[in-house]
């Protein structure tokens, strides 16, 4: 590939930090706000309940039932007590701990808003499977077909479907990690097109004999 997967690396922690240092907690809470209102004007309320109820469940779980946020949250900002017994921490904790709580209620917001998305993908994956399926068998009989006859598979198709496929990967990635409102229906889109992709790269195989 023309980009180096180590660049792409990059981006992707660039784009963490930025989040984790500049992007303030109140913009996550409201972009997870307005995207739940678009999930249940395109999914319905009920749909919209099972994605919220699971990502919720996944992100108490794992941050708030298991004493990890509120370990770290600790072992960040001391208490009121410990400010008054340390001299000259009074000054400190009015800039510093105020900080280091907004960015730490951006981590937990960021990692419930993946959650959420991810969520949602799980929400979609058994129509996914129905056109995976379709699309790796065809590509599979494109492919047979291909070796029977004269017909020359294109290296075009294959390099650039294959391509494709990374470049989709790491977009979702991305925009999973972006703060943004996404409209839920990027996740059937991606999949058509990750499916046709994926027929399109079986299809294009170079023949062996």
């Amino acid at each position: 590939m023309n980009t180096p997967f180590w660049l792409v690396i990059w981006v992707l922690i660039i784009e963490v930090v930025i989040i984790i240092t500049l992007i303030p907690g109140d913009w996550t809470h409201r972009v997870i706000e307005k995207e739940s209102h678009l999930l249940e004007k395109r999914l319905g309320i009920q749909e919209h309940r099972v994605i919220h109820d699971r990502a919720k469940s996944w992100y108490n779980t794992s941050l708030i039932d298991s004493g990890v946020y509120y370990a770290v949250r600790n072992h960040i900002i001391p208490t009121d007590e410990q400010i008054k017994k340390s001299t000259g921490m009074s000054d400190l904790g009015s800039v510093w701990f105020s900080w280091a709580d907004d960015r730490l209620q951006t981590i937990a917001n960021t990692y419930y808003h993946i959650l959420s998305r991810f969520s949602l993908i799980l929400t979609w994956s058994p129509y996914f499977l129905i056109l995976f399926i379709p699309a790796v068998y065809d590509g599979i009989l494109t492919w047979r077909i291909n070796r029977t006859n004269f017909a020359y598979p294109s290296p075009f198709l294959h390099q650039y479907s294959t391509q494709g496929m990374f470049y989709l990967f790491v977009g979702l990635v991305a925009l999973f990690l972006a703060p943004i409102v996404l409209d839920p229906a990027i996740i059937p889109a991606a999949i058509m097109l990750a499916c046709v992709l994926t027929g399109l790269m079986i299809g294009n195989m170079q023949k062996r004999m």
